[in-house]
């Protein structure tokens, strides 16, 4: 209970958080909403076939299914976590060390575990590719000496009996009844063994690319669905403790563990929830179309057609499994980034066409047969009729990735502007 409980939820929000993007922002929050919605009743369902309590309570998200309330909150926050990266990751450590001090948040909304986990969101975000890059460079000594560290948090916790509630991150401090300094030290104990164990796990699993990077990249619908097979598997578990040594019994839930693992994470379990979230959330926006502004811009003169990472591709129906996807880039427009090298630059919005192509509405055509200057030359040519007068293009200004755009007048030499 404390090896896992320790670090399974910090490592998964924090791996989360790493592709977090704020564009189509309104389909991404309530995607989850969705999904929650879709889940709950079925559990309860489910449970009241197998003869269990399903625990009714709509404020109170039932079991494992905080984690898609708490995921629309933390995307909601994206925005402001890209534009004040430093504010926003200060507020998140203040917030997850002291959000337990109000006595109203609990369990209700997962307002309680949205605090606590919310820093490894984060951090996930403005540093975790960084961090997973840092870990995997380890040397083996210094893998097996993070992993003893992490280790030693986990057997501190066990051998002082630490409530292993804390863990949970769902309650607050007037629960444990302790006062406010004692809370937060144990609050910011609790993260650091989060903290150390994550980067243990990362230092020997981030170079991975076999079948437990493929289980990662359909992590949300193993997620969803083990919830069924661990309920539909309890009775007979639970009856089983009467017959076979413990150990025999955990053993067998290690073994189904893994063979469910795998099948959980076959592709048309992802690709069906993929669909239905798609469909749904699509079907709720429509009515709502300042909600989806790549809708008005596939439609205003690309034809719906782009490459893909373009927020304006076409089939790039979204689903919380973009979460960790690295297709669903953010929207270049607006956000100032350059188009990626070796693509081409015929989908960016200062490209302008070669003759007998169809005209950008970017700038005027060129006239037929001119040349464009070459990266490295200093000056635009003079022989278009279009513009009277043109100024030379400074040195630094020559090293752009794009080509030039002939403007009247060249009003900056700053790589940034």
């Amino acid at each position: 209970m404390y090896f896992i409980y320790m670090f399974h939820m910090p490592a998964f929000v924090f791996l989360a958080g790493i592709t977090a993007k704020s564009n189509k922002l309104a389909e991404r929050v309530l995607t989850y909403f969705v999904l929650l919605a879709t889940v709950l009743p079925l559990m309860w369902g489910w449970m009241w076939i197998f003869g269990l309590n399903p625990d009714y309570d709509f404020l109170r998200p039932f079991w494992y299914t905080w984690f898609l309330l708490s995921m629309a909150w933390w995307m909601i926050t994206v925005p402001f976590i890209e534009r004040f990266p430093r504010t926003m990751l200060v507020a998140s450590l203040v917030v997850g060390l002291f959000g337990g001090l109000l006595p109203i948040l609990d369990t209700e909304l997962s307002a309680a575990r949205t605090m606590a986990f919310w820093p490894f969101f984060v951090i996930g975000k403005l540093y975790g590719k960084q961090i997973i890059g840092w870990a995997g460079s380890l040397a083996l000594w210094q893998k097996l000496g993070l992993s003893v560290a992490a280790l030693a948090a986990v057997g501190y916790f066990y051998l002082d009996q630490v409530d292993h509630y804390w863990l949970y991150g769902s309650l607050n401090f007037a629960h444990f009844g302790v006062s406010v300094p004692e809370g937060v030290g144990l609050r910011l104990i609790v993260d650091l063994g989060a903290v150390l164990l994550t980067l243990a796990l990362l230092t020997w699993l981030s170079n991975t690319k076999d079948t437990i990077a493929t289980i990662g990249k359909h992590s949300l619908a193993v997620y969803i669905l083990h919830g069924f097979v661990v309920r539909g598997l309890q009775p007979v578990l639970d009856d089983s403790r009467t017959v076979l040594h413990d150990a025999v019994v955990l053993l067998i839930c290690v073994a189904l563990a893994v063979v469910w693992t795998g099948v959980l994470s076959w592709g048309p379990f992802e690709r069906a929830l993929r669909w239905w979230s798609s469909t749904v959330t699509g079907l709720l926006l429509k009515p709502f179309p300042f909600l989806r502004p790549e809708d008005s811009d596939r439609r205003g003169g690309r034809g719906g057609r782009g490459r893909r990472g373009d927020a304006y591709y076409s089939g790039d129906a979204h689903h919380p499994g973009n979460a960790y996807s690295e297709g669903d880039g953010p929207d270049r427009q607006g956000l100032g980034l350059q188009p990626l090298p070796g693509v081409g630059y015929q989908h960016s919005p200062g490209f302008e066409q070669q003759p007998g192509q169809q005209q950008s509405f970017a700038s005027p055509a060129p006239v037929a047969g001119e040349a464009y200057p070459l990266p490295g030359s200093h000056e635009v040519p003079q022989n278009n009729a279009t513009y009277e007068t043109t100024q030379e293009v400074p040195a630094g200004a020559a090293q752009r990735a794009m080509r030039y755009r002939r403007l009247p007048v060249y009003l900056s030499g700053d790589e940034d502007s």
